[in-house]
């Protein structure tokens, strides 16, 4: 099976959203209270999540959309209603309908996770199938989906540990259009470490750390492709200035101290060894 899948009563708690755990515990409830309808599982939920369902029915081996929401459409390409699940040629249909069907059968929820080929690198839907009964012979399957990403939890990590020192800051500029400060919105531990600043970045300009009083103009906001990386000297390093549309990435790098090197003086005896030769 190229899904991976969780039957029962909970959704490991590991790998729960809080909406999917919300409409989870909803269903619950609902359910053991006799009061399970599709229009008060989504509909009184808020509108929020009506945009990430489906619903869907059976029709013979297979299974009718009778719903898809907007935020659905466009991944798996569809239109609002009457299409079958398999008319979708993926590699994981044939896993969701065998999934459908239990979950039908058992009447209890299922969690699947699955990656998608027409989905961005990277990400992975997080789907919960929670079956409601219409009738005395039919079920409607509410299937809730969240587009899950990774990357944001990758890119902090690398982030912080990396072994140059780096902060990002939002420009604030003069009428000129000139950077004359900015806010600082990350740093990572080794420019914590250069900074010695191990404080909170809230509301933190980046003329509040004594490193860069010295700093007047870090340039245009909007500078020319051909100047996308400059280069600003402060007190005790050099910055490496990274534009980004809405953001300056700043790599610190200390600057190498400069060592004077005084001629050296003649060994003990060398005056001695010329008057000799000198003789000679």
């Amino acid at each position: 099976m190229a899904i991976e899948v969780f039957h029962g009563s909970t959704i490991p708690r590991e790998l729960a959203t809080a909406g999917l755990e919300y409409l989870w515990v909803k269903w619950r409830t609902l359910q053991a209270t006799g009061g399970l309808t599709v229009h008060r599982l989504i509909d009184e939920a808020g509108t929020a999540f009506q945009p990430h369902c489906a619903f869907l029915m059976p029709d013979g081996d297979d299974f009718a959309y009778i719903y898809i929401g907007s935020a659905l459409q466009d991944a798996i390409f569809r239109g609002p209603t009457a299409t079958l699940l398999s008319a979708d040629d993926s590699l994981i249909v044939r896993d969701l309908a065998e999934i459908y069907r239990r979950v039908i059968r058992d009447m209890t929820p299922a969690f699947t996770r699955f990656t998608s080929t027409s989905s961005p690198p990277g990400t992975m839907w997080h789907n919960a199938v929670m079956p409601v009964r219409i009738s005395e012979t039919s079920v409607v399957l509410v299937a809730y989906f969240e587009l899950m990403s990774h990357q944001l939890e990758v890119y902090e990590h690398l982030f912080r540990l990396a072994p140059d020192a780096i902060a990002v800051a939002c420009p604030i500029t003069n009428d000129a259009g000139h950077v004359t400060d900015g806010w600082v919105l990350m740093m990572n531990d080794r420019a914590r470490e250069l900074l010695d600043y191990h404080g909170p970045l809230a509301n933190l300009r980046l003329r509040a750390l004594p490193q860069f009083n010295g700093v007047d103009l870090w340039g245009r906001i909007y500078a020319p492709r051909s100047a996308a990386t400059t280069q600003v000297a402060a007190a005790n390093f050099d910055v490496e200035i990274l534009r980004f549309p809405h953001v300056l990435g700043l790599r610190l790098k200390p600057k190498q101290a400069t060592i004077v090197a005084s001629a050296p003086s003649l060994a003990p005896g060398l005056d001695g060894l010329d008057a000799h030769l000198a003789i000679k």
